[in-house]
């Protein structure tokens, strides 16, 4: 059984005030129109829905059960079209948004915090994991969208530039870098380095950076964990590329010494991920009008200048 719904609405609207002319003007039809589809209804339902009293217009008992129906059938219909709209309206919805684990610590709050302000009825989910593992999380439609550092993406996701973030090389107190505050990089060579896993993209970063400076370093240790890192470092074992937030701490403490390149400062470009080839919701539409609201005319060129063409562009130190 295949009702048709148009003839049922006109019928709802009919019922509802008892008045063929009423149902006419809510709709914007004529009422000839009402009549004839109310007609067609009761053909197609083989029962009489009306019946006249004088000039007035009284349900008959089937009509009566139908127009229960009807009454609770477009009840859920607008309540449908409220929460559908209110996603078009950031009044409902949710974002769920995949960035690295340094990233979330220290990046991300800001900007959620932000979103949140202005889109208090979005649910927003961060989730973390190595740069790799998000960038195909967005592929496979996982996240809405991402935050992570330049790599080699997989295909179906589209890069959107968003601005460099510093990273810094780091020492122990008692390393003989630690005393001269200067290195070139080509003084790497023979220092054992600590990386992050495969897939970081700070790792794909640093060791296309020394690459292009004919490093090839020495790696000590591969690791997940940034609280590893810096502790091998404290106790010496090796020097290591970090985040600058994720050790200014340490550096106030005295544990760890950030020392400064002859090649300049060291800025990995950010990237917001989103899938290829499909509209995006409007919650994530909103989220790339903040971010992009959120950069500075310093941090756009900045943005152009870092673009991933190769390691020593993106190293470029930032205009004054």
């Amino acid at each position: 059984m295949q009702i048709n719904l148009n003839h049922l609405r006109v019928f709802y609207y009919a019922a509802k005030d008892k008045n063929l002319t009423k149902a006419a003007e809510a709709l914007f039809v004529t009422q000839p129109a009402v009549t004839m589809q109310i007609k067609a209804l009761e053909q197609y339902l083989e029962v009489a829905l009306f019946r006249k009293r004088g000039k007035f217009l009284e349900l008959t008992d089937e009509g009566s059960v139908l127009f229960k129906y009807a009454e609770k059938l477009f009840s859920i219909v607008d309540e449908m079209e409220h929460a559908l709209k209110g996603f078009a309206t950031l009044t409902h919805g949710s974002l769920i948004i995949g960035t690295t684990r340094s990233f979330a610590r220290h990046l991300m709050p800001g900007l959620i915090s932000r979103y949140q302000e202005k889109f208090p009825s979005i649910k927003v989910s961060l989730e973390v994991g190595s740069s790799s593992e998000i960038a195909e999380g967005v592929a496979n439609f996982k996240y809405d969208l991402s935050i992570i550092g330049a790599i080699p993406l997989p295909s179906k996701v589209k890069v959107i530039p968003y601005k460099p973030e510093e990273f810094c090389l780091v020492v122990s107190p008692d390393h003989r870098f630690a005393k001269r505050g200067v290195v070139s990089c080509r003084e790497l060579r023979s220092e054992p380095i600590i990386i992050r896993e495969p897939g970081s993209g700070s790792r794909h970063f640093m060791l296309s950076f020394l690459d292009s400076y004919g490093v090839k370093p020495s790696v000590l240790v591969e690791a997940g964990s940034v609280e590893f890192i810096k502790e091998y470092v404290i106790q010496g074992r090796g020097i290591s590329f970090l985040y600058k937030p994720e050790v200014q701490m340490e550096a106030k403490m005295g544990l760890l010494r950030p020392v400064e390149l002859v090649e300049g400062p060291i800025y990995i470009q950010t990237i917001i991920v989103v899938p290829e080839g499909v509209t995006l919701s409007p919650p994530s539409k909103a989220f790339l009008g903040l971010v992009n609201g959120l950069q500075s005319p310093q941090d756009k060129r900045n943005c152009e200048r870092s673009r991933p063409h190769s390691a020593r562009r993106w190293s470029s130190k930032p205009s004054p």
